[in-house]
């Protein structure tokens, strides 16, 4: 009897290390700050697209993105900070296109990133780098890459299909 005790106490031991262990393992993962945010952030990336960039609510950017904020675009230069990212969006919508749109064709998401692929559009009233306004609209190609960080995101990359904008625009005979 005395063996049968000595088990019982033994697996009684046994279950509350693992117990123990599995706690510990809960808070420290708890702790770790490494909470998956996908589903926010999918919403986060959505709502700047739709209130921003469609809506054209520029103001939006400074509760959205992160105030050293870093802007990748193939082909031309890096924009960091919101100031210069605003200035660069208003320069876009009231500038080379007028009643610029957005739409979300997929959403792949993993913890903080957020890949869009989507279709942009607008008229183009004026001047598009050394191009002259063509007064014609216009339906592209594109995907980003968005990170966030602290609700807010911090960096995108960006490449859109501007060979074929220049194709329906007529700045290229191909």
């Amino acid at each position: 009897m005395a063996h049968i005790n000595h088990i019982y106490h033994l697996t009684n031991s046994t279950v509350k290390l693992i117990h123990f262990l599995f706690v510990l393992t809960f808070i420290i993962s708890g702790c770790s700050g490494k909470k998956d945010n996908t589903s926010e952030n999918i919403d986060l990336v959505k709502s700047f697209v739709n209130k921003v960039i469609n809506d054209g609510n520029i103001d939006l950017v400074d509760e959205i993105w992160a105030e050293d904020m870093q802007w990748h675009s193939a082909g031309m230069p890096d924009t960091k900070g919101r100031k210069a990212y605003k200035q660069q969006l208003t320069d876009a919508m009231n500038g080379a296109f007028t009643d610029m749109h957005l739409d979300i064709i997929d959403v792949i998401a993993n913890k903080d990133k957020v890949v869009l692929y989507f279709t942009n559009s607008g008229t183009n009233t004026g001047d598009f780098g050394e191009y002259k306004a063509a007064g014609k609209y216009a339906k592209w190609y594109g995907m980003g890459i968005y990170r966030i960080e602290k609700g807010k995101i911090a960096e995108a990359w960006f490449v859109e299909d501007h060979y074929g904008m220049y194709k329906q625009l007529e700045f290229i005979n191909n």
